[in-house]
C-alpha cells in the first residue's frame, strides 16, 4: 500500500516519527515524504535524527507542548488541513486514538476529521509510540497492517533514536524498539516489522 505513495506523517512531537514509524520511513525514503508537527522542539536533535531515516521535508506549527488538547479542535484541524493542501498525500500516518499522551489523542482526532473522504481520499494509518501507546488500558491498538523491515531499516531507526539524547528513557530505548519489531514480525510472519492500524483505506 505504501509503495510509490506520497506519505505524510502527522505526529505531535519530534521523536514520535522515529519511535512510531522510523523503520517504515527509512524503507520508503525514496517516496515523497513530509513530516508535519504542530509542536516545535529539540530541533537540532530532530534534524540529525531524520538524516538517518533519509527524510528531509518537514513542517512545524506553533502550538504549545503538552497543551494540544487545550486548543479549539477546529484550530488543530485547520493546521492539519493546511498541511494536507500543501503536500496532497496519498497516505497519512498519525497517532493511535488511545495514546496516554494528550497531544497524541488530540492530533489523532484532528487527523481523522481532516482526512474524511469529502474532497480527497487519503488512506489513514495509526502507529504505536513506545512510552505512550499501550499505557492507557484498554489500549485498543491491534495492528492490521504491517511493514516488513530489514536489518538496515532497524539500524537506521536505532541511529535516529540515539540522536534524541534529551528524550532517552528505558521505555523508549533501542532494545525496546528492537523487541517490538521482533514481536510485530512474529505476528506477521517476518523477522521484523512495524505494526499499524488501518483506519481508512481505498482500493
Amino acid at each position: 500500500m505504501l509503495e510509490d505513495k506520497k506519505i505524510m506523517v502527522i505526529l505531535a512531537h519530534p521523536d514520535d516519527e522515529t519511535l512510531g514509524c522510523g523503520g517504515t520511513l527509512h524503507k520508503f525514503s525514496k517516496n515523497k515524504i513530509c513530516l508535519l508537527y504542530p509542536i516545535k522542539r529539540i530541533e537540532a536533535q530532530f534534524e540529525q535524527a531524520i538524516k538517518h531515516l533519509g527524510v528531509s521535508n518537514f513542517l512545524f506549527g506553533n502550538f504549545d507542548d503538552n497543551s494540544l488538547d487545550k486548543y479549539p479542535l477546529l484550530d488543530v484541524c485547520k493546521f492539519v488541513e493546511n498541511g494536507l493542501e500543501k503536500f496532497n498525500p496519498d497516505v497519512v500516518i498519525t497517532h493511535h486514538y488511545n495514546c496516554a499522551n494528550q497531544d497524541h489523542r488530540a492530533l489523532y482526532e484532528a487527523c481523522s476529521i481532516a482526512t474524511r473522504p469529502v474532497r480527497r481520499k487519503i488512506c489513514l494509518l495509526t502507529c504505536e509510540v513506545p512510552s505512550s501507546t499501550g499505557y492507557l488500558r484498554p489500549c485498543g491498538f491491534e495492528p492490521n497492517y504491517y511493514v516488513e523491515l530489514d536489518a538496515e531499516n532497524l539500524q537506521a531507526k536505532a541511529l535516529a533514536l540515539n540522536e534524541y539524547v534529551s528524550e532517552a528513557r528505558p521505555d523508549r530505548s533501542v532494545s525496546v524498539i528492537n523487541a517490538l519489531a521482533k514481536l510485530r514480525g512474529a505476528e506477521s510472519g517476518t523477522n521484523y516489522s512495524e505494526g499499524f492500524m488501518l483506519v481508512r483505506g481505498y482500493g
